[in-house]
C-alpha cells in the first residue's frame, strides 16, 4: 500500500502540478493539508486545490475533508521572504486538511487542537487566531485488518522549535493515536524540527521515518529555512504493526513542501 503526506500549499498556483503528480503516483491513501474549496464563484480558481485532487485520486472512493478556517485574503508582514505578503484570494474559501482512501472509512472526527472553526478576517493578530485541528480517520483493510490515520497541519512558529502549545497539541495528538490496539500512523505538516520538545512526545511509541532514514530536508531549495543544515518539518511516524517496505521524500516542485511517500503492510 501507498501512503503520500503532502502539504500542497494553498498560496501557490500549482493546481496542474498536483493533479499529475498525484495522477502518477497513483496513491492508496492520501494525507493532505492546506487544501483549499471555494464556497464563492468570485474565487480566483487558481486557489482551489480540491477539485485537482479529486479528478486525480478517483479510485480513492473514501474521503474526509475537515475545514479549518475561512477566509478572503491572507496578509502578513515578513513572511515567505517577503515584506509585505498579500493574497487576494477574490471571495471566500475553505481551506482545510483532506484524507482519501482507496478504503472504508469506519470512523472520522476532525480534533481542534487550537481555537475553532471560523472566518480569518484579522491577520493582525496572526498567529495567535490561527487554527488548527487534527484528523482522525480509521480504516478497514483488505483481510479485515484495521489501520487508524492521523493528519495534522501544525501551529505555525517562526523558528520551527515549538512552544507550550505545540507540546500540548503533540501530546493530544500522541494520545489519540494510542487510544486503539491497532497500527497507527501520523501524518503531515507540523511546523516543528525533528529535536524539538514537541516532536520528542512521540520517541517512546512510534518511529519517525524521516529521522531513521536520516532524511536532510522536507522543503525545496528556496524555502527561507534552506540555510540550515536541517530543515524537515513535514513527518510520517508509524506504530507497532506497521511493516515499511520503502520510505522515500521525493524531490519534487509540486508543492512548497515536498512529498513524503511511504510504501507499507500491516
Amino acid at each position: 500500500m501507498k501512503l503520500i503526506s503532502l502539504n500542497v500549499a494553498l498560496f501557490e498556483t500549482n493546481n496542474e502540478k498536483l493533479y499529475q503528480f498525484l495522477l502518477d503516483q497513483e496513491p492508496d491513501i492520501v494525507c493532505l493539508q492546506e487544501v483549499a474549496l471555494s464556497i464563492d464563484p468570485k474565487v480566483v480558481k487558481d486557489y482551489l486545490s480540491k477539485d485537482f485532487i479529486d479528478k486525480a485520486t478517483k479510485k480513492l472512493t473514501h474521503s474526509f475533508f475537515s475545514s479549518t478556517w475561512l477566509s478572503k485574503d491572507f496578509h502578513l508582514k515578513n513572511f515567505h521572504k517577503k515584506e509585505d505578503y498579500f493574497i487576494d484570494f477574490g471571495g471566500w474559501i475553505e481551506s482545510g486538511i483532506y484524507v482519501k482512501s482507496r478504503f472504508e472509512m469506519l470512523k472520522t472526527a476532525n480534533i481542534f487542537l487550537k481555537n475553532n472553526f471560523g472566518p480569518m478576517t484579522e491577520w493582525t493578530n496572526w498567529p495567535e487566531n490561527e487554527v488548527k485541528s487534527v484528523q482522525v480517520v480509521d480504516l478497514i483493510l483488505s483481510g479485515n485488518k484495521k489501520l487508524r490515520i492521523l493528519n495534522y497541519h501544525g501551529i505555525w512558529t517562526k523558528e520551527k522549535i515549538g512552544n507550550k502549545e505545540t507540546l500540548k497539541a503533540c501530546k493530544k495528538i500522541n494520545q489519540l493515536a494510542r487510544e486503539v490496539n491497532y497500527p497507527t500512523i501520523i501524518a503531515g505538516d507540523f511546523n516543528l524540527f525533528p529535536d524539538s520538545e514537541s516532536m520528542k512526545v512521540f520517541n517512546k511509541h512510534f518511529i519517525s521515518l524521516v529521522d531513521q532514514h536520516n532524511i536532510q530536508t522536507t522543503r525545496p531549495e528556496s524555502n527561507e529555512l534552506s540555510h540550515l543544515k536541517r530543515n524537515v518539518i513535514d513527518f510520517i511516524l508509524i506504530s507497532k504493526g506497521v511493516k515499511v517496505n520503502s520510505f522515500e521524500v521525493l524531490d519534487s516542485d509540486v508543492s512548497d513542501h515536498l512529498p513524503l511517500i511511504l510504501d507499507f503492510e500491516l
